[in-house]
């Protein structure tokens, strides 16, 4: 196992709520979604390892890892009773380390996970058997990607045009241009995900999620996008049928709505804890 990875606090006030990011977006992007949950939880947040300088993407076997890597980082810090909040990858991450070490967890929210079904899910295993991941449209489509630019000036007059950042909020949209970029030694930014490890991610999504998410012990709740191309209505339909006592949930947007639309996001992860509230009696205190 890998030294645990960089975790940075957040603040807040309560108990403590981890947020797995997404591919391609470090933490830093849910600033604003963050600070929504703070008044409730001490939000903590942990840098993949797509994030430490001279990593090798192809270290990465695929997203067990990533959920080994979570539980480790809360066990190495003594953290338990944490709260799961993961986003896409982020969120597959995080049903999978509840399953691992279910101690660790009082509850996961999985916001549009990355979990294939139907046509999408045979594509995946024939892929796998044929040595053929690499091919794959979303890791291709990843390393074709520009990595470095003049400024953050001209990231961001090139990204307001793509369909992907076009709804994001505008402050979420800030705070990606802040920590999704890092400064380079001779001047001009990079992007602070590597295209290799954006590409290694795709090329290396698990196609044996599903029997695992039959084992999720802990509370949870799935989000999906309304118009998410990732989640599908099949897929949340399998997720219903799969997860023991999930509870699933539509919010307006696509794939990225935590940053589209962080205060509803926020809203629908703090009535799904009050529920547990609610239930539990003392078991999520809500602070004073």
């Amino acid at each position: 196992m890998h030294d645990a990875l960089h975790l940075d606090d957040w603040g807040g006030t309560g108990p403590v709520l981890h947020l797995a990011h997404a591919n391609g977006f470090p933490p830093g992007s849910y600033r604003k979604l963050i600070d929504f949950l703070k008044p409730r939880y001490r939000v903590v947040t942990i840098r993949s390892r797509a994030l430490v300088p001279g990593s090798d993407p192809r270290a990465l076997r695929n997203w067990h890892d990533l959920a080994d890597e979570l539980v480790h980082a809360l066990r190495s810090r003594g953290l338990r009773d944490v709260i799961g909040v993961g986003h896409s990858v982020g969120g597959v991450a995080s049903l999978l380390a509840s399953v691992k070490a279910p101690e660790l967890f009082r509850a996961v929210v999985a916001l549009d996970p990355v979990l294939l079904t139907g046509k999408r899910l045979w594509m995946l295993q024939a892929a796998s058997l044929l040595g053929m991941r690499s091919r794959m449209p979303l890791a291709r489509g990843a390393r074709r990607r520009r990595e470095r630019w003049s400024s953050r000036e001209e990231v961001a007059a090139s990204y307001r045009k793509k369909a992907l950042f076009h709804r994001l909020d505008p402050e979420a949209f800030q705070d990606y241009l802040t920590h999704g970029l890092v400064e380079l030694p001779g001047g001009g930014v990079r992007l602070a995900i590597p295209a290799e490890w954006e590409a290694r991610v795709f090329e290396t999504i698990p196609h044996d999620v599903w029997p695992r998410l039959r084992s999720v012990k802990v509370p949870s709740l799935v989000v999906r996008g309304d118009h998410t191309d990732t989640l599908t209505p099949e897929a949340l339909a399998r997720v219903r049928r799969t997860v023991p006592g999930v509870r699933t949930e539509a919010l307006p947007g696509t794939h990225l709505f935590p940053l589209e639309q962080p205060e509803a996001c926020a809203r629908s992860v703090l009535s799904f804890l009050d529920s547990l509230d609610a239930d539990r009696g003392p078991g999520l205190v809500r602070p004073a």
